[in-house]
């Protein structure tokens, strides 16, 4: 009886995080397994922070410091991160999650869901190397206020949420896969809780090498 019940937790344990995709937290202290391309990245609190404020250019695939993370190959897949604007360098303050990045480099192609702290401006979506293809104004971002921004990509469709609302739905076809990232421009930005799931997903970030772990708690409760 207790080898059935020791056999069922671990197996839920496994779906969860099966169900989950990939993830990460930060509180290991590490960023593992990201690609930073620009900025000052570092993990801060059970944070990754970009804490580099200069910027060179407004008008290109240099214009944003980010970190990608993922396979270049993944197709359809949910990405969602709690973000937050933790200063502003005094001329448009921005941040956000990338998405279908074609390759993890300064060259590379991307989508971007960003927010942005001007009056005017609020929730909008981006195309490499900086093409604005929405922008909901008067939906200023608020400095030092966590959000939750989730882009929901399947075939040619793109959906974008702020705090669980849509704010954009609209369809693109010039990107058609790549991996996943966040980014700021003229701000010092916080990023937690980093998740992508979808069909060419399967493997959760925070479990590798952890089943050993897990599996002695699991066998000390019984």
């Amino acid at each position: 009886m207790r080898r059935v019940t020791i056999t069922t937790c671990l197996a839920t344990l496994l779906v969860a995080h099966t169900a989950l995709g990939l993830t990460q937290d930060f509180g290991s202290g590490a960023a593992d397994d990201w690609t930073d391309v620009q900025g000052t990245w570092a993990v801060t609190d059970g944070e990754y922070v970009q804490s580099d404020l200069t910027w060179a250019t407004t008008a290109t695939h240099e214009t944003y410091h980010r970190s990608y993370f993922g396979d270049q190959t993944w197709t359809d897949y949910t990405v969602e991160a709690t973000v937050r604007i933790d200063e502003s360098g005094g001329v448009a303050a921005i941040l956000g999650i990338f998405f279908r990045v074609t390759e993890k480099s300064a060259g590379g192609d991307y989508y971007l869901f960003r927010l942005d702290e001007r009056p005017a401006e609020g929730p909008g979506l981006i195309k490499a190397p900086n093409v604005t293809m929405q922008i909901n104004p008067d939906k200023p971002a608020e400095i030092g206020r966590d959000y939750v921004l989730k882009v929901e990509v399947e075939g040619d469709s793109i959906r974008c949420y702020v705090d669980g609302v849509l704010e954009i739905e609209t369809t693109d076809s010039d990107f058609a896969t790549g991996a996943v990232g966040v980014g700021t421009f003229d701000a010092v930005g916080s990023f937690d809780d980093v998740s992508v799931h979808g069909v060419d997903i399967d493997a959760p970030v925070e479990a590798r090498g952890r089943l050993p772990e897990v599996w002695a708690r699991l066998r000390s409760a019984y």
